[in-house]
Parts: structure tokens; C-alpha cells; sequence
């Protein structure tokens, strides 16, 4: 009986790792500004979604990282359905102004390496009421195993009991 426990169990176990791997994953950056002064701070946060791999920053050449790696993850399993996410933010602050550049991030996902893009941050020399207005910039990298789109979830029937 405990045999058949232990073997239920692992079976079990397989099954969940096996669905996590199959689901579709992706890398996304989000930066909460585009163009900044030179006295403000802008956020990036970097979210692994269903994937298992190890992340490498960025190189963020003309900025000072005041915070980060800031870090949190989440696994959830809701009827069956299993997703996992991993976050890594930072807060930068420019050195100088001009055009600056956050380099391309990485993510290792079980031999297969999924890159971000360069992304251009605009620093003006002061600030100032009129300037055009900052934009929040999300991009997203799927693993090039097809469409990122999730698929609407489905709302289970409800049975009275």
C-alpha cells in the first residue's frame, strides 16, 4: 500500500513538472518611463513567465542602480492549470543626459537563450511642466514556440451540492 503511495505521488509530481515545462513561456520588460529629467528615476522590471531558466541582467551603462535586484516569484496551480512567474526590478537613476541605453537581458530557458532588446531612455536637461509627456514601454520575447496570446480561461460549471 505505501508502495502504491509513493507511486502515486511521483506520478503526480511528474505530471505537474511535465505540464509547467509544455506551457508556453515568455520574457517581458516593462519601464515605467521613456523620457525622464535628470533629477528622476526610472523602473524596469524584467517577468519570466513559465520559464525555468537563469536570468542575466542587463548591462546599465549611464545609469546608477539605487535598488535592485528586487526579486519575487509566484507558482500558482488552479484547476490543474499551473503557471509560475519570476520578477527582477530596478530603479536607476541617469548620470548625465542625452540618450541612454539598458542593454539586452537574458534568460537561459533549459539550452535555449531568449534576449531583449536594447531599450533607449530619453534624459533632458531639466525638468519642466511642458515636456512631452513619458510613456510606460512593455516588451515582450516569447521561447519561438508560437503565439504568446493567452487563451481566455474558461469558467468552470457550478453543480449544487
Amino acid at each position: 500500500m505505501k508502495r502504491l503511495k509513493y507511486a502515486f505521488g511521483a506520478i503526480l509530481f511528474l505530471g505537474v513538472a511535465t505540464f509547467v515545462s509544455g506551457q508556453q513561456g515568455y520574457l517581458s520588460v516593462k519601464v515605467n518611463k521613456d523620457t525622464i529629467s535628470s533629477g528622476e528615476v526610472v523602473t524596469v522590471e524584467f517577468l519570466l513567465e513559465n520559464l525555468a531558466g537563469n536570468f542575466k541582467a542587463p548591462d546599465f551603462r549611464g545609469f546608477q542602480v539605487v535598488s535592485g535586484p528586487n526579486t519575487s516569484s509566484s507558482f500558482r496551480m488552479i484547476n490543474g492549470e499551473v503557471s509560475q512567474k519570476k520578477s527582477y526590478s530596478y530603479v536607476l537613476v541617469p548620470m548625465g543626459t542625452g540618450t541612454k541605453i539598458i542593454g539586452s537581458a537574458s534568460v537561459d530557458n533549459n539550452g535555449q537563450v531568449i534576449d531583449t532588446d536594447e531599450i533607449i531612455i530619453f534624459v533632458t536637461d531639466e525638468y519642466s511642466d511642458t515636456q512631452a509627456p513619458s510613456k510606460e514601454r512593455t516588451f515582450i520575447y516569447d521561447n519561438g514556440n508560437g503565439n504568446i496570446n493567452k487563451s481566455p480561461s474558461k469558467k468552470r460549471p457550478l453543480k449544487k451540492i
